[in-house]
């Protein structure tokens, strides 16, 4: 199997892993150059519920035993081998909150694969507020793409999403109409924003939403209108896993984009109008 692409395994590399890999992911690294005996680390950064505030975490088990230390003196070379191992780190400061991961290691000539299979406590899955609001009667979807995107479940994750884009476009573009009339946008924004809503075939849709959008909701020229309607001309089933993850998780930062920016932009008129009237 091609190791092209591939990083090699650091503990940089392993502490990211531990960090931020959802539970049951997967990541492949090339063996390192320089023979290690398994993946311990010194040390881990978390989040440390009882001094509030992100701490360094260190290994509970940093001393080598008794074999370890005679392999070394011997200069007897230990490799990694496949098999499963448990890591637990502790708060450096106050030395209550305890992390804890399981991880499962598949080792063959070239290279290693690692998976988190069980984690203490287990970590949260994060949701955008905004969206949540926005997306409150279709939440029934968010919560399984949400889900399934922090599993890392590409396929699922975005034939949900597809569906939560093809639910709510409407709502997004009533939106995008209201902003604009609010702020007095372009006249040509507008109109091609309604004609979004006409029947018409989905590459015409594309083009037609690549060109909608004002400059102020386009960072560095990036249309996320044209990316989510390009989402719903897409087979979801004709995508590798990897793939769909990617796009699962662009169309889920799309969304979440152009629903906070408009609704940050909406709550600044109505309180400049308040404050206005007042005077």
């Amino acid at each position: 199997m091609s190791t092209d692409g591939l990083p090699n395994l650091t503990d940089a590399g392993i502490k990211s892993f531990l960090e931020t890999a959802p539970l049951y992911s997967q990541r492949r690294f090339k063996l390192p150059l320089t023979p290690r005996k398994n993946l311990r680390i010194e040390e881990i950064d978390s989040f440390c519920e009882v001094c509030d505030q992100t701490r360094p975490f260190h290994n509970n088990a940093l001393r080598d035993t008794g074999a370890d230390k005679a392999a070394a003196a011997m200069l007897i070379p230990q490799y990694l081998s496949t098999g499963k191992h448990s890591f637990s780190f502790s708060c450096v400061s106050c030395r209550k909150s305890i992390r804890i991961y399981m991880v499962e290691q598949i080792v063959d000539d070239r290279t290693i694969t690692i998976q988190k299979y069980g984690q203490l406590p287990r970590g949260d899955i994060p949701r955008d507020k905004t969206l949540q609001r926005f997306l409150k009667g279709d939440r029934d979807n968010y919560e399984k793409a949400v889900i399934c995107l922090s599993h890392e479940y590409g396929i699922a994750a975005f034939a949900y999403f597809r569906r939560i884009v093809e639910n709510n476009i409407y709502r997004l573009l009533d939106l995008l109409l209201e902003d604009l009339k609010s702020s007095g946008g372009d006249d040509e924004n507008f109109i091609a924003i309604q004609s979004l809503r006409e029947e018409s075939p989905m590459s015409e849709k594309i083009k037609i939403a690549n060109l909608a959008l004002p400059g102020h909701l386009k960072p560095d020229g990036l249309n996320p209108l044209g990316k989510l309607y390009q989402v719903l001309s897409e087979g979801v089933h004709n995508l590798p896993e990897e793939e769909c993850l990617k796009k699962a998780k662009a169309t889920s930062e799309c969304l979440a984009f152009l629903v906070s920016e408009l609704a940050s932009r909406k709550e600044h008129r109505a309180r400049f109008k308040s404050m206005i009237g007042e005077l």
